[in-house]
């Protein structure tokens, strides 16, 4: 398959960033369009530290880079495979380039009123206008707490035309034993609403 990942401002961005690279190591074609406040969130969040330098494919930043990290950036945690578009004339503005799936993850408020209002000023919204108008799989991450009664009104409206929500949430029948399981439930369920087959967690058994 050919799947776009797009990646808000919402917290939790290295969520995003994991997603992206389980998609590509399980064999399918990844663009990934990250968001200006998705760059914010990754330095004030400090996201590498829940990634781990070991994840920077670029394996030539030497340890004076890695050390400081004001330096480090999104795209050196994605895998060098991952195709990065950010502009509106990139492959992700058209439904002739024949993606199939996307998965907004983390999905921020902002982003989320902006896709059920049909607006589309930057790439990551181009690209979820024409997942809805080819009526193609798009799948929504919100990560909010609480919602408000305008967030869940267009998670509503969203939802009857097709679009799937998953929010970030763990189950503890996966049996977590650290903040890497949780986790890797949250992004295992990702791979399932995009049908892709995963052991990244314990599934429910009685």
């Amino acid at each position: 398959m050919k799947i776009i990942v797009g990646i808000s401002g919402a917290s939790s961005v290295h969520l995003g960033i994991r997603v992206a690279n389980e998609i590509l190591a399980a064999g399918h074609e990844v663009c990934a369009i990250i968001s200006d406040g998705a760059r914010v969130t990754f330095k004030s969040e400090k996201a590498w530290e829940y990634l781990g330098n070991s994840r920077i494919p670029n394996q030539n930043l030497g340890n004076s880079r890695i050390s400081n990290k004001n330096f480090l950036q999104i795209e050196e945690f994605l895998d060098e495979k991952i195709d990065i578009q950010s502009n509106m004339s990139s492959a992700a503005a058209s439904g002739s380039s024949g993606y199939e799936a996307m998965i907004i993850a983390p999905c921020s408020s902002n982003t989320l009123a902006k896709v059920a209002a049909g607006i589309c000023d930057n790439l990551l919204l181009r690209a979820a206008a024409v997942m809805l108008k080819e009526q193609r799989k798009l799948i929504i991450a919100p990560r909010e707490m609480p919602f408000s009664p305008l967030s869940i009104k267009h998670m509503s409206e969203l939802s009857e035309l097709g679009v799937m929500f998953a929010l970030p949430m763990i189950a503890h029948y996966s049996k977590p034993l650290s903040l890497n399981d949780a986790e890797n439930f949250i992004i295992g369920k990702w791979l399932d609403c995009l049908n892709i087959k995963n052991n990244l967690f314990k599934r429910w058994k009685i």
